[in-house]
C-alpha cells in the first residue's frame, strides 16, 4: 500500500510542471524571424537557434498556476536584464502550444512573439 500512495503523490507534481521536459520550435524575432527551439528543463529554459543550434539565452522559470509561468534571463543576447521577470501564459492542444505575455516589462521579450503557435520537437539535450 505505501508504493501505491507514493506514486499517487508524484503524479500533482508532474501535472503541476507540464512543460518540464519538453522543447518546442517555432519562430521568434530575434530581432529578424528566426526559427527557435525552446527546451524546458525542471527549472531551465534554453533557447537554441535552431539551424545552427547555438544557445541564444538561458532562463530560469517557475510554474505559475496552471497555465502560467514567470522566466526571468540568466544569460544571453536579448537586451533583457537579468533582474526583470516576466509572467507568460501558455496554452497546450495536441502537439502545440501558445506562449503569451501576461506582465512582462522586458520589450525584448513581448515583441519577440509572433503570436504562432510552437511545435512539440525533440532536441538533445547540451
Amino acid at each position: 500500500m505505501p508504493v501505491l500512495f507514493a506514486c499517487a503523490g508524484a503524479l500533482p507534481a508532474r501535472a503541476q510542471q507540464p512543460l518540464a521536459g519538453t522543447a518546442w520550435a517555432g519562430t521568434a524575432l530575434v530581432p529578424e524571424p528566426t526559427e527557435i527551439v525552446l527546451q524546458f528543463k525542471q527549472d531551465t529554459v534554453v533557447m537554441f537557434i535552431k539551424d545552427s543550434k547555438q544557445v541564444a539565452e538561458t532562463m530560469h522559470y517557475t510554474q505559475k498556476g496552471n497555465n502560467q509561468f514567470v522566466w526571468q534571463k540568466i544569460s544571453g543576447g536579448s537586451p533583457c536584464d537579468t533582474q526583470t521577470p516576466g509572467t507568460w501564459s501558455y496554452k497546450i492542444k495536441k502537439d502545440e502550444v501558445m506562449f503569451t505575455p501576461v506582465n512582462d516589462p522586458c520589450p525584448g521579450r513581448t515583441q519577440a512573439t509572433l503570436g504562432t503557435p510552437f511545435k512539440k520537437t525533440t532536441w538533445p539535450t547540451p
